[in-house]
């Protein structure tokens, strides 16, 4: 629970994502809908505003992740993205969840699209030859699996990658992988 969490660590508590049975995920695209999960984004995109987005420097990159593989991390990064096209223009969705991939399926794409693994690793030299604009958000799927995640994440080209693209974006969400399964996600 809220109070449980409070409890364990000292950060502040945005907002809380309510439960939701399967039939129900999906990306919520409709800045009129009132229902619980959609107010739930709206709610911590308000306190987000106090938390990150007023300081001097740019905070426009925002990570999502949990402990391990099916907590929601790629319902949660898929409509905060969303929730963020309401206010903001120009958004970017990463699935950097490389061995994992989850975002191809809640928008509805083969998961052999080519995205950030290619980039990364060289294949690929436009990123915006990858992009796939769903539904006003600009989405940039995880790519082929490759065999070494871990390194290519801790690459100096993916530091650039995401230093160039919070220049481009109003704001950058980041689909990781779970921290206590892999190590990826600390990179």
């Amino acid at each position: 629970t809220r109070s449980h969490l409070s409890e364990k660590i000292d950060s502040p508590i945005i907002g809380e994502i309510p439960k939701i049975n399967d039939e129900d995920v999906k990306i919520i695209q409709s800045s009129s809908s009132r229902s619980p999960l959609a107010e739930s984004f709206r709610m911590i995109i308000a306190n987000l505003n106090f938390t990150l987005f007023n300081h001097s420097e740019k905070n426009n990159i925002i990570l999502v992740t949990s402990s391990i593989k099916g907590e929601g991390k790629t319902l949660v990064s898929s409509n905060l993205a969303s929730a963020l096209t309401n206010k903001y223009k120009k958004i970017l969705l990463i699935g950097a969840d490389l061995r994992n991939p989850q975002i191809h399926k809640l928008i509805g794409v083969d998961k052999t699209v080519l995205g950030l693994s290619n980039l990364i690793y060289g294949n690929e030299d436009n990123f915006s030859d990858l992009i796939i604009n769903h539904k006003g958000i600009d989405v940039l799927l995880s790519g082929t699996i490759p065999p070494n995640p871990t390194e290519l994440l801790a690459s100096k080209k993916f530091k650039n990658f995401i230093q160039d693209v919070s220049k481009g974006y109003d704001y950058v969400i980041i689909d990781s992988a779970p921290c206590l399964l892999v190590s990826d996600t600390f990179e």
